[in-house]
């Protein structure tokens, strides 16, 4: 018995001397918002673009911090026609990949313009309960210099990389994200953290899911080798299906650390029968343990829909009117509802895409309906997170 209190003793104190030098684990949060869209109106995402995201009024009027994390993306280099993800058009090279990270993190980009937002907030309520997460868009490592013709140069990026090869596709993906952290941590801000990163493309085609030119995509190693690299930085990786986007079941597997899908149901308004049906994304989001995407666009808000603006419907066509505002903005509140009669609520995260700058176009807007909304929307956010993390 003896012997045994004494190796108990000296297991502890061995402990206690061993030097602990494990990395957080990747930040998983209640609620992000979607921005970043540089090539859209307004061009320049600045502090008070910014401000409706960062905090917002409670009912009682008292000011209150908004969204945990802030997910910068954006598909097409639209300056230099270049896209990010595989789509029409030229693959975007090394320089365009450069010329959006200093559209974020240069010394005037994206990411000062939200240290200013939160920093005007804590001048008047106090610092954030924690720092603002802040997560970066990598752009796909596409093979081909154009992907619908694979006779294109696989040469085309830079650095004497050729992306026939998986390895030289990793080595630019491994540049991005280091390129990302150094100029974070060049402007040392106060108020927000590097949280990670996010995988652009909404789908991952997988030989033992749905082999669909696999062999020119490679996520089967690119999707884990990215995750590690994020991991040995203290981030985390993170993705946004589409409905029912191929690898949705499999992110867990892949190395992802939170996932949200995408329910796509906003834009089904006036499209003859229920292309997205809202039961199975959230059976989906509840059998895979994902969150949700809450989906608008300008097209809901009665501000922005005069009498000669149209909104695009769920297969782009120009469709929605002013008219389609009131039934547009219940089809947002079905949302908040379809979550929280799943049970959902204060269990969940959420993930908020409002186009290119809806939620800001509700919150300055002069029509009374408009700025009701956004307070609906604040209070929902805030009310999934209060009931379990207290912030």
């Amino acid at each position: 018995m003896k012997l045994l209190s004494f190796a108990i003793v000296l297991g502890m104190l061995l402990t206690s001397c061993t030097p602990v030098n494990k990395k957080p684990k990747p930040r998983r949060f209640s609620d992000v918002t979607l921005v970043g869209y540089w090539h859209r109106e307004p061009h320049i995402w600045d502090a008070a673009r910014f401000a409706p995201h960062v905090s917002c009024k409670a009912p009682d009027g008292k000011e209150q911090w908004l969204f945990e994390g802030f997910l910068f993306l954006e598909g097409s280099d639209w300056t230099h026609d270049r896209t990010f993800v595989l789509g029409p058009g030229k693959s975007a090279t090394r320089a365009e990949w450069q010329y959006q990270l200093d559209l974020w993190l240069g010394p005037e980009g994206c990411v000062s313009e939200l240290e200013k937002a939160c920093a005007s907030v804590a001048s008047r309520i106090g610092n954030p309960p924690t720092r603002r997460g802040v997560i970066i868009g990598i752009p796909d490592a596409i093979m081909f210099e154009t992907f619908s013709d694979k006779q294109s140069p696989t040469n085309y990026w830079g650095d004497g990389l050729d992306f026939a090869r998986v390895e030289d596709r990793l080595t630019a993906l491994y540049w991005y994200i280091d390129s990302a952290r150094k100029m974070f941590a060049e402007l040392a801000p106060q108020y927000l953290d590097l949280s990670g990163f996010y995988i652009t493309s909404e789908e991952i085609y997988l030989p033992w899911d749905i082999d669909v030119n696999c062999q020119y995509k490679n996520w089967d190693v690119i999707a884990p080798a990215l995750s590690e690299y994020c991991h040995a930085g203290g981030q985390g990786l993170y993705w946004i299906p589409y409905h029912m986007g191929p690898g949705y079941k499999y992110w867990k597997e892949l190395g992802i650390d939170q996932a949200w899908m995408q329910p796509n149901w906003y834009w089904d308004h006036k499209v003859p029968g229920e292309p997205h049906p809202f039961a199975k994304t959230i059976a989906a989001i509840k059998e895979y343990d994902m969150g949700m995407e809450l989906e608008f666009e300008y097209s809901g808000v009665a501000g922005q829909m005069g009498p000669d603006v149209m909104g695009p419907d769920s297969y782009g066509k120009l469709t929605f009117t002013a008219a389609d505002v009131p039934a547009l903005q219940e089809r947002v509140r079905h949302y908040m509802k379809e979550y929280k009669d799943a049970g959902l609520y204060g269990i969940g995260s959420i993930a908020l895409y409002s186009g290119s700058n809806a939620l800001t176009q509700l919150a300055t807007s002069p029509d009374a309906a408009d700025r009701a909304l956004y307070d609906e929307l604040c209070e929902f956010i805030i009310g999934n997170r209060l009931s379990r993390t207290n912030e």
